[in-house]
């Protein structure tokens, strides 16, 4: 999976005029806003996470090298304690 992932990310890199994370964020927040409305649709969220990785592109970070550290994020989420803030969110302590 990993092989497509980055060759599509290299393809749509190549042809876009632009993938930075301006251009990739109005993306994710359409994305978000339909994802809001089909909760039984899993596609708008893969499609931000393509967005991200576009993103991610367009400052020299390669699919693998986003993943790698995706991992590193996860194993550092299960060692932490977490906090419930008034505003809903969570914050690490």
């Amino acid at each position: 999976m990993d092989d497509v992932l980055s060759k599509s990310v290299e393809k749509l890199h190549a042809t876009f005029d632009r993938s930075d994370l301006d251009v990739e964020w109005k993306k994710i927040q359409r994305k978000i806003e339909e994802a809001k409305y089909a909760p039984g649709d899993v596609k708008p969220l893969a499609d931000c996470m393509f967005s991200i990785l576009l993103a991610a592109r367009s400052r020299g970070h390669s699919v693998e090298a986003v993943l790698r550290e995706l991992d590193k994020v996860a194993k550092d989420n299960l060692n932490r304690r977490w906090k419930k803030m008034p505003d809903g969110t969570y914050q690490a302590i």
